[in-house]
């Protein structure tokens, strides 16, 4: 059993850092994306079982936008480049495993390459009234418009509802669609070898999958969700292996503090997201 996990980060060298060190183990190598437009890769530890991008692999990750798509794809690549492996874990650098890198090796192991990853197509999704995740994806988002910006959100509130609104589009205003279903999820997968290897190849022949999701709102959160579920190992799905907290309306989880710990170990999750060094330190005396 061997795994590579894929920790994209942006901020704290120090706490990266920690995480590598509690992920140590023979069996799992880390590959790490530093966000370009932080300065610290050289800061990030360097040893046997981990391998930082290089530069020209490093991509600006700028929030729902398809960065985070081509950062993913640029480790999944290194991974691969690396040796093959069982599984392909994604992480953020605000990721702390909840258990040891000895259990988490047992626990693949028992999976036979069981994917985890979240999904829902956006027809169940709970009681979320206004269809933003179809919205997504049914017309042409600029590039410019996708962002955290005051003027940035108001222009694409604007133009959402120019095309109709929330709950419906213009057929006007329709675009193109690839001839697939569409399901959405959290960013943050553990995929198995044989899924990787078919997504890999599946875009290396389908240009047009990944140019579309290019003009699409959090591609992240779509992206590899409807290629699982395209490829021939959908149903050897289950949900994803993260604990967190994520109010609703909220753009990401809070930050976990002590008081969390007790219902996160008891939650059968493998990790548990987000934890903050600057905020509280709890999970380096656990």
């Amino acid at each position: 059993m061997r795994i590579a996990v894929l920790i994209q980060c942006h901020k704290d060298p120090q706490q990266v850092n920690f995480l590598l060190d509690k992920l140590a183990h023979p069996q799992i190598d880390c590959y790490v994306h530093v966000d370009k437009k932080a300065d610290f890769a050289d800061k990030i530890l360097r040893r046997k079982n981990v391998f930082v991008l290089p530069e020209e692999k490093r991509v600006s990750v700028e929030w729902a936008k398809i960065s985070q798509v081509d950062a993913t794809i640029n480790l999944l690549w290194s991974a691969i480049s690396g040796g093959g492996y069982d599984y392909y874990w994604l992480i953020s650098g605000q990721d702390w495993p909840i258990c040891s890198a000895d259990t988490i090796i047992r626990f693949f192991q028992n999976q036979d390459r069981k994917n985890y990853i979240q999904y829902w197509n956006s027809k169940n999704y709970g009681d979320h009234k206004q269809n933003n995740l179809d919205k997504r994806n049914q017309i042409y988002f600029p590039q410019k418009i996708i962002g955290r910006g005051i003027v940035q959100k108001v222009i694409k509130r604007s133009w959402v509802e120019l095309t109709g609104g929330y709950n419906r589009t213009w057929r006007l205003f329709e675009r193109k669609q690839l001839p697939v279903k569409f399901y959405f999820g959290s960013s943050w997968w553990a995929l198995g070898r044989d899924t990787v290897d078919w997504i890999m190849e599946y875009l290396a022949k389908h240009e047009e999958y990944y140019a579309f999701y290019c003009n699409t709102v959090c591609p992240d959160e779509s992206f590899f969700q409807t290629l699982v579920m395209l490829s021939p190992f959908a149903d050897d799905k289950t949900d994803y292996l993260t604990y967190l907290h994520f109010p609703a309306g909220a753009n990401s989880p809070v930050v976990l503090g002590k008081s969390d710990w007790e219902e996160a170990q008891n939650s059968g999750y493998l990790i548990m997201r987000k934890v903050d060094l600057d905020v509280d330190d709890f999970f380096l005396k656990l």
